[in-house]
């Protein structure tokens, strides 16, 4: 896939930001959706910046939550696209026009090319450009 997002150009990468195990892609409106790759299908969780249809969701203040067993895992906020871990131990995800920001790092202005993943994000840290894990569910898009 060749995309931008943030600030970043992503050529030929499989999953551009891999945030624990979910895919996160930018339209070219900059509307985020966001893909759960932790089973063995993939389920899509949030489409262009609204939950997706199907998916077990709460309003919040500034958003909404996606909720698994009744459990709240991140809370979304499509007007800053902001991604808050609320049970998934990974730090907060930001994607704005100039950057983007994973806890306290931010990247702006980077090309990343020929990987399985160009930004991945774990509870244990941050890596740019390296294989798709083993594990995760195959991201078509």
């Amino acid at each position: 896939m060749n995309l931008k997002m943030g600030n970043q150009f992503f050529n030929n990468v499989q999953i551009p930001l891999l945030w624990g195990k979910r895919a996160i892609i930018q339209d070219k409106k900059n509307r985020l959706s966001v893909i759960d790759l932790s089973n063995p299908k993939a389920k899509l969780e949030v489409l262009a910046d609204e939950p997706a249809p199907g998916i077990t969701f709460e309003p919040s203040f500034a958003g909404f939550k996606i909720l698994r067993d009744g459990v709240p895992l991140y809370s979304y906020d499509p007007t800053e696209k902001r991604l808050e871990s609320l049970s998934l131990g990974l730090p907060d995800c930001q994607i704005s026009p100039w950057s983007i920001r994973i806890g306290s790092n931010q990247f702006s202005g980077n090309s990343i090319s020929g990987f399985g993943v160009g930004i991945a994000v774990s509870e244990n840290g941050i890596s740019v450009g390296g294989p798709i894990p083993q594990g995760l569910a195959q991201l078509a898009i």
